[in-house]
């Protein structure tokens, strides 16, 4: 999910070139928009790391109907909650400035 229409574009090109443009899916708009409308069984989140907010909306929402995992980027700055609905998280990844926070359902 990306709101900006010539990053969707560029992001269609890359797939294509690595010709797995057919096992993926790109959707243009908020991401806390269009999660209700995604099945997928890993979510790897990077919003902007000053909208801080946007972790907690996105990672709430998909804590409603849990995918097999989530994997969200942040800054080490940014403590994440340890759940969010079914989701718990199971593992905090820091590597310099940013940490890979990893939740699965209960």
């Amino acid at each position: 999910m990306e709101p900006n229409r010539a990053a969707v574009n560029v992001i269609r090109q890359n797939l294509k070139s690595l010709e797995i443009e057919t096992r993926t899916q790109v959707l243009q708009g908020r991401a806390t928009a269009l999660l209700g409308a995604i099945r997928a069984d890993i979510v790897f989140l990077d919003p902007p790391y000053d909208l801080a907010a946007e972790y907690e909306t996105a990672l709430t929402k998909l804590g409603a109907q849990p995918p097999k995992l989530v994997i969200a980027q942040h800054s080490v700055r940014l403590k994440l909650a340890e759940s969010y609905g079914a989701l718990r998280q199971t593992r905090v990844l820091r590597q310099g400035d940013n940490c890979l926070s990893f939740y699965s359902p209960e």
